[in-house]
C-alpha cells in the first residue's frame, strides 16, 4: 500500500453511504447524519434509504486524498495560471474545470493513451460517486502527473510527494494556446473596433477539432445547428455572465428563447455577443433568474395600485428614477410588456478573502446593469437587508437567503450559495412592491460599504400598514369568501412546496450521475486508445488486418469521448438551468407558505378584549355621571373617555390592518398566480433541450456506426 492508500491498479472500495440532511438549504452531506424526509434545498440529500446503500468504506476514498496532496501553496504559479485560464476559457462543470479540459490536456500532453489512463484514474477516481468538476488542488496533481510522466517517472501520489518541492513543468500545447489566448485584445475591446462577428467556434487542439468533424460533419446537416454553432455558446449561468465554450452548448438562451434551426440559433447569438461586448443585455428582455428562462410572462392583469399609493406598489418608474420612461409593468412583475429592458440582477464571487484569521468572510460583486451600479456585498449584508423586509414586510412574499455555512467554504458550497443568492436578489426586483422599497434600491446603488453606509442613513422599518388610512370602498372591495381562499392557497402551496424541494433534489441527483457517467465514457475512450497499441501482438500470425482493426477501435473511442463531452455539456445545462429554474419555483412555493406562517403569527389582534373593555368602561362612565356632584374624584370621569377613546381607536386602526392584510395577501397570491407560467416554461424548454441531446447522441452512434462498418469480420 502507498502513503496515499490504494494504487490505481487496486480494486475500489465500496464507496460511502449518501447521507441526506433535514435543513433548509442542506447543499453538503453531514456525515454522521439522515434524514428519512426531503428537506427544502437538500440539494445533496438522497431523501432516504437507498437500495444502494454500501458498507462505508475504513480508509479514504481517493477523492478525499487527491484533493490533499498539492494545496495551491505549494505549487509554482504556472500551475495557478493554467488552471485560471482554462477556467476563464468557459471549460467548467459546477465550480472546477471539465473533463473535456482534463481530455484536452491529456491527448496534447504526448503521453501514451495507457498513461492518459492511469493518470485520469488518479484525479477522477472511479469510486467517486459523482464529478462536480475538478478543483484547484486536484488540477495541481494533475499537471504533476503529466509532468512526471513526460521525464519517466512513476506516476504515483509517492512521487508526487517526493517531488512537492520541486514539481515538474509539464508541456502541453493546449494550456499554451489558452494562455495566448488571454493575452489577446478581449472580445469588448474588439467590439468597439468593429461589428460583432459571427460565432466561431473556439480554437481547440488539432485531434479535438478532427474528432468533432469527424463525428458530426457539416454543421448544415445538423438540425440543431451543433457542434459549431453552440460551441461559444453560453450558459447564463444564474448572473455569472461566464461564456460556456465547453463542448457543444446549450441551447437555453439568455434571450429566453430557442432557436430549433441552425440559422434562426446562429442570429440569436450573434446578437447576444455583440450586446454583451457593449455591456448591454442582448435581444429581448433577459433572464432574471439568469438561467436562461426569465420573469413572469404576464402581458395581462391588473396592477396593485398608482404609483404613489404607499404599500400596494406601483409599475411605473422604479425608486430611483433613473430608469427609463415610465411604464406600467404587468401583474407577474416579470416580462416588461413596455420597450424597456428588464431588471437583472448578477452576483460574482470575488476571489479574494477580507478579514483577518477566524473573521475572514467573502464579498460578492452585485451589478445591476439597468441601473448602471456595481457594488460589494458581503454575505451579513444580505441578511441585514432580509431582516429589513421581515419588518416592513411581514406580509409580503419575501424570497429566501441561502445558507451561512462557515464550516463549509469548498468551492461547489461556495457556488451554490451565489447561484442562491442571486436568486434572493432577482426576486426582489421582480417584485413590484419590494422593487421599489427605498432599502433595496439603496442596497444595489450605494457604492460604500453597507455597514458604513447604515450609520449615517436614516432607516425606516416601520410595517407598511403604519398610519395608513384606510379608504372607505377597500373593505366592501374585497371578496367575502377570501378567507377560504387563503385556506385552499395554503394547502397547496405547502404540499406543491415539498414536492418541489424533492425535484431539485432528485434532478441534481440525475445531473451528478450524468457527469460519472461522462468520467467512465472517458475512461472507457482512453482504455480503447491503449488497446490498440496491444492488438498487433495479441495477434501476431497475421497482422493484414490489425490496422482496420485500430481504425475500428479508434472510431468507437473517438465517438465516445464525444459521447462524453456532449454528457458532460448536458449535466452542466441542467443545473445551470432547469435545476436553478425548479429552485427558483421552490423558493417562490416556500416563500408563499411562508407567509401564511407569518399571517399566524403577526396578523392577530386584540380587538375582542378591548370591545369587552370599552363595554366595562362605558358603564363606570354611567354610574360615575349618575353619582350626586362632589363625590366623584377630578378628573376620573375624564381618564375613563380617555381611554375609552383610545380603546375605540385601537380598534378602527386594528381593524383597518386587517382590511390592508387582507387586500396584501390578496394581491400576494395573484402576484403568485403568474409563477404558473414560468412552471409551462420551465417543461418546453427543458424538453428541447432534452431532444437536442438525444438528438446529437443518436447522430453521433449513427456516424460511429458508419465508421465500423470498414472493420474485418473474416467473411
Amino acid at each position: 500500500m502507498s502513503l496515499f492508500g490504494t494504487s490505481p491498479e487496486e480494486a475500489t472500495e465500496a464507496t460511502s453511504n449518501r447521507l441526506s440532511k433535514s435543513s433548509l438549504f442542506a447543499d453538503e452531506p453531514i456525515s454522521g447524519a439522515r434524514s428519512s424526509g426531503s428537506a427544502l434545498f437538500a440539494d445533496d440529500a438522497a431523501g432516504g434509504d437507498s437500495p444502494w446503500d454500501m458498507p462505508t468504506p475504513k480508509r479514504a476514498a481517493r477523492h478525499e486524498l487527491v484533493k490533499t496532496v498539492l494545496p495551491a501553496t505549494d505549487v509554482p504559479e504556472s500551475y495557478i495560471d493554467a488552471y485560471d485560464s482554462v477556467l476563464a476559457s468557459g471549460d467548467k462543470a459546477g465550480a472546477g474545470v471539465g473533463l473535456t479540459a482534463v481530455r484536452e490536456i491529456l491527448s496534447s500532453s504526448g503521453l501514451d493513451p495507457r498513461d492518459q489512463a492511469k493518470i485520469l484514474n488518479l484525479v477522477v477516481p472511479g469510486d467517486q460517486e459523482d464529478v462536480d468538476g475538478i478543483g484547484r488542488n486536484e488540477f495541481n496533481v494533475l499537471l504533476a502527473l503529466v509532468g512526471l510522466a513526460q521525464e519517466g517517472e512513476d506516476v504515483t501520489f509517492d512521487t508526487v510527494d517526493e517531488r512537492r518541492k520541486k514539481l515538474p513543468q509539464p508541456r502541453i500545447p493546449y494550456l499554451d494556446q489558452l494562455r495566448n489566448e488571454d493575452k489577446r485584445p478581449s472580445s469588448s475591446q474588439e467590439a468597439s473596433a468593429s461589428p460583432p462577428p459571427k460565432s466561431q467556434p473556439e480554437n481547440t487542439s488539432t485531434e479535438s477539432r478532427t474528432l468533432r468533424q469527424d463525428s458530426f460533419g457539416v454543421s448544415e446537416s445538423d438540425p440543431w445547428g451543433s457542434p459549431d454553432l453552440h460551441r461559444g455558446h453560453n450558459h447564463a449561468s444564474a448572473g455569472a455572465n461566464e461564456p460556456a465554450l465547453n463542448g457543444y452548448g446549450s441551447v437555453r438562451s439568455a434571450t429566453n428563447g430557442w432557436a430549433n434551426v441552425a440559422a434562426g440559433y446562429n442570429n440569436q447569438t450573434e446578437s447576444q455577443n455583440g450586446a454583451r461586448s457593449n455591456g448591454q443585455p442582448a435581444g429581448g428582455p433577459p433572464s432574471s433568474s439568469g438561467s436562461g428562462w426569465d420573469g413572469y410572462n404576464g402581458g395581462s392583469g391588473a396592477s396593485f395600485g398608482n404609483v404613489g399609493q404607499p404599500g400596494l406598489g406601483g409599475f411605473g418608474q422604479s425608486g430611483d428614477g433613473q430608469d427609463g420612461p415610465s411604464q406600467r409593468r404587468s401583474l407577474g412583475g416579470g416580462r416588461v410588456t413596455g420597450s424597456g429592458v428588464e431588471e437583472v440582477i448578477t452576483i460574482n464571487l470575488l476571489p479574494e478573502k477580507e478579514g483577518m484569521f477566524m473573521f475572514q468572510h467573502r464579498n460578492y460583486e452585485v451589478k445591476s446593469a439597468r441601473r448602471g451600479s456595481s457594488v460589494i456585498r458581503r454575505y451579513s449584508d444580505f441578511v441585514w437587508l432580509l431582516d429589513c423586509l421581515h419588518k416592513r414586510y411581514p406580509f409580503r412574499q419575501l424570497p429566501l437567503l441561502p445558507p451561512k455555512r462557515v464550516a463549509a467554504d469548498s468551492n461547489s458550497f461556495l457556488e451554490k450559495r451565489r447561484r442562491g443568492l442571486v436568486r434572493f436578489a432577482n426576486a426582489l426586483v421582480r417584485h413590484p412592491v419590494l422593487s421599489q422599497e427605498q432599502l433595496v434600491v439603496m442596497f444595489l446603488t450605494v457604492p460604500t460599504e453597507l455597514s458604513v453606509w447604515r450609520k449615517q442613513a436614516t432607516i425606516s422599518v416601520q410595517e407598511e400598514f403604519t398610519g395608513r388610512v384606510l379608504p372607505p370602498d377597500l373593505e366592501d372591495s374585497l371578496p367575502p369568501n377570501l378567507n377560504e381562499l387563503f385556506d385552499t392557497v395554503r394547502a397547496g402551496v405547502k404540499r406543491s412546496a415539498d414536492i418541489y424541494i424533492n425535484l431539485c433534489t432528485l434532478l441534481e441527483r440525475l445531473a451528478k450521475r450524468k457527469e460519472g457517467l461522462a468520467a467512465d465514457k472517458l475512461r472507457f475512450s482512453l482504455a480503447l486508445k491503449s488497446l490498440t497499441e496491444a492488438t498487433r501482438y495479441a495477434y501476431a500470425v497475421d497482422t493484414n488486418d490489425i490496422p482496420l482493426l485500430n481504425e475500428g477501435i479508434n472510431a468507437t473511442a473517438r465517438h465516445l469521448a464525444t459521447s462524453q463531452t456532449l454528457l458532460e455539456d448536458e449535466a452542466k445545462a441542467w443545473t445551470e438551468g432547469v435545476l436553478e429554474d425548479l429552485k427558483r419555483q421552490r423558493d417562490c412555493l416556500v416563500s408563499m407558505r411562508e407567509l401564511f406562517d407569518r399571517r399566524d403569527r403577526y396578523a392577530k389582534d386584540n380587538i375582542p378584549q378591548l370591545e369587552r373593555r370599552i363595554e366595562n368602561n362605558e358603564k363606570k362612565l354611567q354610574d360615575l355621571r349618575a353619582r350626586p356632584q362632589g363625590t366623584v374624584k377630578p378628573g376620573e370621569i375624564e381618564k375613563l373617555e380617555e381611554a375609552i377613546f383610545k380603546d375605540k381607536e385601537s380598534i378602527v386602526q386594528q381593524h383597518a390592518r386587517g382590511v390592508f392584510i387582507k387586500e396584501c395577501i390578496r394581491d400576494e397570491i395573484t402576484y403568485f398566480q403568474q409563477s404558473q407560467y414560468h412552471i409551462s416554461r420551465l417543461h418546453q424548454d427543458w424538453s428541447q433541450e432534452l431532444v437536442k441531446y438525444a438528438e446529437l447522441q443518436a447522430d453521433n452512434w449513427r456516424r460511429l456506426s458508419d465508421e465500423v462498418e470498414g472493420m474485418p469480420t473474416g467473411d
